[in-house]
């Protein structure tokens, strides 16, 4: 459990860190442009760990053991606040600069590394 914990403490982190990316341009100085196939797929990319995700809480959510854990829960709903204000990210091209799809990458590697961390766990405890 306290594996876990790290590992979800390291995510919130790196979601963070995405989140302080960001550019500068006022709307005015900024053209309306297309997604590009690289934004598509990490759109993609992140959609999918963000279902991963929900798979994994929908674990916690139905053991009343694991939802004892108010450290716990506290984290998976602070790591679910993040992938919400990360998705922002995603409404507009513009707001995909190369610095924020880059920490996105980061931020999904770590996802998955959490995901398949809490899976193994989940499976050891039979959830």
């Amino acid at each position: 459990m306290k594996k876990l914990l790290v590992l979800m403490m390291v995510l919130t982190i790196t979601m963070s860190l995405a989140a302080c990316g960001g550019s500068n341009d006022t709307p005015s100085q900024v053209e309306k442009t297309e997604f590009t196939e690289e934004q598509i797929a990490l759109a993609e990319d992140f959609l999918s760990m963000a279902e991963e995700f929900d798979a994994i809480a929908d674990k916690v959510n139905a053991s009343p053991e694991l939802l004892a854990n108010e450290e716990l829960v506290t984290a998976m709903n602070e790591l679910a606040d993040e992938i919400i204000k990360l998705d922002e990210y995603f409404e507009s091209p513009e707001t995909l600069t190369p610095e924020v799809m880059g920490a996105l990458t980061v931020t999904i590697e770590v996802g998955r590394l959490f995901i398949a961390e809490a899976s193994e766990i989940l499976d050891e405890i039979g959830q």
